[in-house]
Parts: structure tokens; C-alpha cells; sequence
């Protein structure tokens, strides 16, 4: 039923779900066919309407019930559906477009963020980027890693920028798995681990130009080793 690029797949069945959700062919509270009847209904692998399906949770349209099954949220603001749809119609994206995106805002946000994080944000920062560079599990390493960008992003308290920053944050959290799971096993990780910490001092010592060029340093880094 649905066609294209494979590595595309998850993104036509989001589009697909969330199409239905708006014609109320979904409604809130309906329990959703499991992965397996999913799968065979749409013509794709199991594994995409998984990733579909976890990515919905994270946004907060779906909720998985253990013994139960994956439902549709009973309470969810209808505007919210049209943001989404800017992040799900963006079926081409490519890598470099969420580099250059982060490179954008990011460079920016530390500066801001450097300007007017406060005692408590820096407490919070700095749990982030302990975990991040010192838990064993990577999948931990990975969340944290999200977590300390979107500390940033808060920090640097410009509500649009975080409005922009959450509508991708979806988008930013496949890809930010999607790149540590090639860096961490190489010859990267260790460099990675110093630009974080570079970014990570600069901010919390409210040095404003040394936090923008370590995080401008740091995306384009990400931003070379992807060429």
C-alpha cells in the first residue's frame, strides 16, 4: 500500500496515521491494530510501523498500555496535529538538512544561553552532560545528549526558537541516535566528548564567545565528518 524510499518508510506511515487521526477515521482513545497487522495492512516491515509508533508516543499522540496495546491519546489539542504535519511532509529530508538546521539555531542558542542560563539550569545541565559522557549504556549516553541541546535551547529563553526547536525535536532525536550510532564507534567519540565539554564550560561560566565557537565548532565538525 505504501511506496518509496525504504529508509523513508516510517516517515509514509506517520503521514498515514496522522492523516487518519485528522479525518476522525482514528479517534482519540482507539486502541491501534498491532505492529504485525499494521505491517501486513500497509505492505511494510514491522520495523517502521515500530519506529512510526514510538515517534507518536514521543510527541505525545499515542500511549502504549503494557498487556494492553498501543492507543490513541484521549486528550490531545487538535492545533497540534499541524505542526506535525510540517515535520512528517518532510519525507526528503536528508542528514545535511538537520545538521545545517542544528548549525543554524544552535550556534545562536548557546549564545543566549551562555547570557542567561540560570543556577538551576546549570544544575540541570550539568547532570545532562555527566550522564552523557559517563553512563555505560549508550542508549542513556544518546537521551542525555538530546536533553543537554534542549537545556540549551531553554536556557536561552526565546520562546520562538524553542517553539521551532520542539516542532523538530522528533526529527532531531532520530537523527541525533542516527549519528551516535556511527561516531561511537570510532575514532570520533573522543572528540565529541571535547566539543561537548568545551560547549558545556563556556556556558556554565557564562562565557558568551567561547560558548557560540564551541558550538559552532562542534556542528561543524558533525557537519564535516558527514561529507
Amino acid at each position: 500500500m505504501l511506496k518509496g524510499d525504504s529508509n523513508k518508510t516510517y516517515y509514509q506511515v506517520m503521514e498515514y496515521l496522522t492523516e487518519q487521526i485528522r479525518m476522525k477515521k482514528l479517534k482519540k482513545g482507539d486502541k491501534m491494530p498491532t505492529e504485525r497487522e499494521l505491517a501486513e495492512y500497509l505492505g511494510v516491515s514491522r520495523a517502521a510501523i515500530r519506529e512510526s509508533y514510538k515517534i507518536l508516543s514521543i510527541v505525545g499522540l499515542l500511549r502504549s498500555a503494557p498487556s494492553q496495546g498501543t492507543f490513541i491519546k484521549d486528550e490531545f489539542d487538535d492545533w497540534f496535529m499541524e505542526p506535525m504535519s510540517i515535520i512528517f511532509k518532510l519525507s526528503d529530508t536528508t542528514m545535511k538538512d538537520v545538521l545545517e538546521f542544528r548549525k543554524m539555531i544552535e550556534v545562536e542558542v548557546a549564545t543566549l544561553a551562555a547570557e542567561k542560563i540560570t543556577d538551576g539550569e546549570i544544575e540541570v545541565l550539568t547532570e545532562c552532560y555527566e550522564r552523557m559522557i559517563g553512563d555505560d549504556d549508550e542508549m542513556v549516553r544518546a537521551e542525555y545528549d538530546k536533553k543537554f541541546h534542549g537545556t540549551i535551547v531553554k536556557a536561552a529563553k526565546n520562546q520562538i526558537i524553542l517553539n521551532a526547536y520542539n516542532a523538530m525535536s522528533p526529527m532531531l532525536q532520530i537523527f541525533t541516535r542516527d549519528i551516535r550510532s556511527v561516531v561511537v564507534d570510532s575514532e570520533y567519540e573522543g572528540i565529541l566528548e571535547e566539543l561537548h565539554r568545551n560547549i558545556y564550560e563556556a556556558i556554565v561560566s557564562r562565557d558568551v564567545e567561547a560558548a557560540r565557537k564551541s558550538m559552532q565548532v562542534h556542528m561543524e565538525t558533525i557537519i564535516k565528518y558527514y561529507k
